[in-house]
């Protein structure tokens, strides 16, 4: 069996785990299948991603009823942060004034992949943003991730972008901050990535047109 294969099987053994800890209340503390990795294949993907996709998506989630959906959408497409990151991100953890976020982040696997409280700097886009939010207490994002994961696949449907998943924005985040200009550390103090070989591979994905 080719690695490709083995790692599109393994790709739904994740969804399949993640399905079973989130909606039926499957007693997991991490999905497993997230950490494993295929020999001789790169799980990185370059995603397409237009201006004028965008636009649909964005559209599609404005008009669902929970405006949380598309929030969660805009700031990952500003900061990079994980689905995760978002949901568990609280008022608590930012400072608007110093422009600053306070995350649980797990570190790299190649380290010990425990979760640490790590200072984040916030992006001007983000920043605007929280700044529009009338509401300031309690979590940022009111979503269970159920509900966050089913938002997106239904918008992202609607709009066309059958291909497009929600960890695909981080993608698509990164590859913003790089081509705005910003330097390694800059973006990586952003994404947490400490891996600079890891880092690049985001510096080249086409992103517009």
């Amino acid at each position: 069996m080719k690695p490709n294969t083995v790692m599109r099987e393994l790709r739904i053994l994740r969804v399949l785990i993640d399905w079973a800890k989130d909606e039926r209340g499957v007693e997991i503390k991490d999905n497993p299948a997230r950490n494993l990795r295929v020999r001789g294949t790169g799980d990185a993907r370059a995603p397409f991603f237009t201006d004028q996709d965008e636009r649909r998506l964005l559209y599609e989630l404005s008009q669902i009823s929970n405006k949380n959906h598309l929030r969660l959408t805009k700031l990952a497409l500003t900061t990079g942060f994980r689905r995760s990151e978002l949901l568990s991100l609280t008022w608590r953890n930012i400072d608007l004034k110093k422009k600053l976020l306070y995350i649980y982040r797990k570190n790299c696997a190649a380290i010990d992949n425990s979760t640490g409280l790590k200072l984040v700097p916030m992006p001007e886009k983000a920043l605007k943003i929280l700044e529009e939010l009338q509401v300031r207490d309690g979590k940022v994002i009111e979503l269970s991730k159920g509900a966050a994961r089913n938002g997106f696949d239904k918008a992202r449907k609607k709009a066309g972008l059958e291909t497009l998943r929600f960890h695909d924005l981080r993608h698509i985040a990164i590859s913003r901050m790089w081509r705005s200009g910003m330097n390694a550390l800059e973006i990586s103090a952003c994404s947490g990535h400490r891996d600079i070989k890891m880092l690049m591979r985001y510096s080249h994905f086409q992103l517009s047109i």
